[in-house]
């Protein structure tokens, strides 16, 4: 029996919808007990240092907590992990080798989807940490290799770091009309990258479904959440 551990907490609010879009799913498919859900351990990550901060230079790294995390976990009785945050993933290999678990690749399978899909221009929306980690990129090279990355150019980038930080705050609240409402700040920076020649957008970050979600966007949180269900669960 498959148990999944969660290194949630990056952010508190994408772990918890993480959890609910699971919920919503298995129940609209037909569960109607508890025992028709997932086992799973959910550990709010949230003293571990910035993922983003620290591939940007700016502060101490999240690796050896998320080792710390990732052996609890496993002693708790998780038989595989998966990390709610795609900026993490740039030291997967190190967490799961320390660890002794596997861990769900999520980058991965999003750039497989993209690669199904036969998208050979992808927009990506990512923290500064994640491109400047080269989270994806190294991902795409190994895995889809013709495709072509389409970054927002630097303001828009900057309203990409923006629009995650809102999602963490207040301003997540905010009235729809608001300029600093999260969803109105990543619909901009879609209809960015897709004048600049993206034919589908990858929201490279869980926080961005806590306020934002078009189906026609390959949606990090959701393909993790697809992943569990598919291959670890029975739906």
């Amino acid at each position: 029996m498959t148990i999944i551990g969660v290194i949630g907490g990056a952010g508190v609010a994408a772990t918890n919808k993480l959890q609910e879009l699971i919920e919503n799913e298995l129940t609209q498919s037909g569960a109607y007990r508890d025992c028709h859900h997932p086992e799973m351990i959910i550990w709010q990550a949230t003293k571990a240092p910035s993922r983003s901060l620290f591939l940007e230079g700016k502060g101490e790294s999240f690796i050896p907590e998320y080792i710390n995390i990732a052996k609890k976990l496993k002693s708790m009785g998780a038989t595989k992990l998966c990390m709610c945050c795609n900026t993490a993933h740039f030291a997967i290999d190190e967490i799961s080798k320390a660890a002794d678990i596997e861990i769900i690749n999520l980058v991965e399978n999003c750039i497989k989807t993209a690669k199904q899909n036969k998208i050979k221009k992808v927009g990506l929306i990512a923290s500064d940490g994640c491109l400047k980690g080269r989270v994806y990129e190294k991902s795409f090279e190994r895995i889809y290799p013709e495709a072509e990355i389409i970054y927002p150019d630097e303001n828009f980038q900057k309203l990409v770091t923006k629009g995650i930080c809102n999602i963490k705050n207040i301003h997540r609240f905010d009235n729809k009309a608001s300029e600093e409402n999260p969803e109105n700040i990543f619909k901009n920076v879609k209809k960015h990258l897709l004048e600049k020649g993206a034919e589908k957008i990858i929201t490279g970050c869980t926080d961005i479904r806590v306020a934002y979600h078009e189906s026609d966007n390959i949606d990090s949180l959701e393909v993790l959440k697809d992943v569990i269900l598919s291959e670890y669960c029975l739906r």
